[in-house]
C-alpha cells in the first residue's frame, strides 16, 4: 500500500480551505483517508497552515510521500523533508546487445548463403509457357 500526504479539499465554492491529510495513494482525493495532520487555508492572509510536525515527520520516516503542494506548504512551515536515495537500476537479464563486428556479419552471410545453396533444386525448371488470351466466342452479338 503507498501512502501519500495530500490536500483534502473542504468548504464551498470560491471559499474553500484545505485538510492535509495521510491515505491510500488509490483512495479518491476527498474520499477515505488514515489520519489527518493539520489545514491550510489559503484565502487568510498571510495564508495558514497547522500542520502536526511530530506526525508528518513519522508518517514521512515510514515511507509516506507528500504531494507537490504538500511539501512546498511543509517547506513553508519549516518542515524538513527527509531525500529519499534513488533505488539503483535494474540490470537486463542476458547480455546486452551489441553492435556485431564486420567479422561476424561476413561469418553469418557465408552461412546464409550455404543455406541456401543447399536448399536450391539442382535441376532447372522450364520456363512457364505464357498463355495465349481466351478467344471471343463467335455467334454471339451484341
Amino acid at each position: 500500500m503507498a501512502v501519500v500526504i495530500r490536500l483534502n479539499i473542504r468548504g464551498r465554492r470560491h471559499l474553500a480551505f484545505h485538510k492535509v491529510v495521510v491515505a491510500d495513494s488509490r483512495a479518491p482525493r476527498d474520499g477515505r483517508h488514515i489520519e489527518i495532520l493539520g489545514h491550510y487555508d489559503p484565502l487568510r492572509t498571510p495564508a495558514q497552515i497547522v500542520v502536526d510536525v511530530e506526525r508528518a515527520r513519522y508518517w514521512m520516516e515510514r515511507g509516506a510521500k507528500p504531494s507537490e503542494k504538500v511539501a512546498a506548504l511543509f517547506r513553508q512551515a519549516g518542515i524538513e523533508i527527509p531525500a529519499r536515495p534513488t533505488p539503483p537500476k535494474k540490470k537486463a537479464e542476458g547480455k546486452a546487445r551489441t553492435k556485431p563486428s564486420a567479422g561476424t556479419v561476413a561469418k553469418a552471410k557465408a552461412a546464409r548463403a550455404r543455406a541456401a545453396a543447399k536448399k536450391a533444386p539442382t535441376q532447372k525448371a522450364a520456363p512457364a509457357k505464357a498463355k495465349k488470351p481466351a478467344a471471343k466466342k463467335a455467334g454471339k452479338e451484341a
